[in-house]
């Protein structure tokens, strides 16, 4: 192998690796990111008085460890790894997160409930840019063959949706004192 040879192979093996390295952390990053959401779905979950809120938050719950386990698939079957550190970072995170909400309050009309469903919503449409992202890229990966990002990236705008709903409810109800709002609502009729 010539020099000209030995450079052009060096140039794509280092671009590759960098390519690899790239695609790991962002998977990666996203992965962390969904462990601090189902800390924070889990607490909402179990702070709620209506039986069918509780319900819609462990559904949620449950399609995000569903996200969470097609990212460690993903990372799997291009040959690239989970990340400890990135995943404790995450953790920690969500904790830090979490204690600011708890100092809010975390109940319906208070304002650490809207901002923890504002937080959801946010991280909700990052999964959909991901699953958007990841169609874009997915065919040098024929390995994710089977993998219909479009689906994910619908399942994303309804999961999206339903939290905005959520947000907006609680937003008017924290943000909008009661006075205010018998004042709105009586306009309104």
């Amino acid at each position: 192998m010539d020099a000209a040879c030995r450079l052009r192979w060096s140039l794509h093996a280092t671009e590759t690796t960098t390519m690899d390295h790239n695609l790991q952390r962002y998977l990666n990053d996203h992965l962390a990111g969904s462990a601090g959401a189902i800390r924070l779905i889990d607490e909402l979950a179990t702070r709620q008085d209506d039986p069918a809120e509780t319900a819609f938050f462990e559904s949620l719950k449950a399609e995000v460890e569903g996200d969470q386990e097609r990212l460690r698939h993903l990372l799997a079957s291009a040959g690239l790894e989970e990340s400890a550190a990135l995943q404790a970072t995450g953790k920690l995170t969500a904790s830090a997160s979490k204690l600011k909400l708890l100092w809010e309050g975390l109940k319906p009309g208070e304002l650490g409930m809207f901002e923890a469903l504002e937080m959801l919503t946010l991280g909700i449409q990052g999964k959909r840019l991901l699953w958007v992202m990841l169609m874009e890229i997915a065919p040098a990966y024929p390995e994710w063959d089977e993998i219909d990002f479009a689906e994910l990236e619908l399942e994303a705008i309804r999961q999206r949706d339903a939290m905005e709903e959520r947000r907006i409810l609680h937003g008017r109800e924290s943000l909008i004192d009661s006075e205010r709002r018998t004042a709105t609502t009586s306009v309104a009729r």
